[in-house]
């Protein structure tokens, strides 16, 4: 993987991750001031993050405990060998 790609797929990421923050806090119907306060975490740093801007890891803690919410990871899927070759058919050219 190129560096530009690792560079979009963190942007990516970090996007969906405020999207995501921003929605629950919304479905909470929680203003960025109140979960400010309940989280112990200032305003600027609930909007950095709902901007897709990176935060430190104890905020992100901080603000998903205040919601009731954890993090939780999630082992990707396995690409099995028709996917790789419908996703990537140059590769797979001479077993078409």
């Amino acid at each position: 993987m190129t560096k530009m790609s690792d560079m979009t797929d963190k942007k990516r990421l970090l996007s969906d991750l405020g999207a995501n923050f921003r929605a629950l806090r919304e479905e909470l119907k929680w203003t960025q001031q109140r979960l400010s306060a309940r989280a112990r975490v200032s305003r600027d740093t609930i909007h950095r993050l709902e901007r897709g801007e990176v935060v430190d890891a104890s905020s992100l803690t901080r603000l998903l405990d205040a919601m009731g919410q954890r993090i939780a990871f999630e082992k990707k899927p396995a690409l099995r060998a028709a996917d790789m070759r419908r996703l990537f058919p140059e590769v797979h050219e001479d077993e078409l």
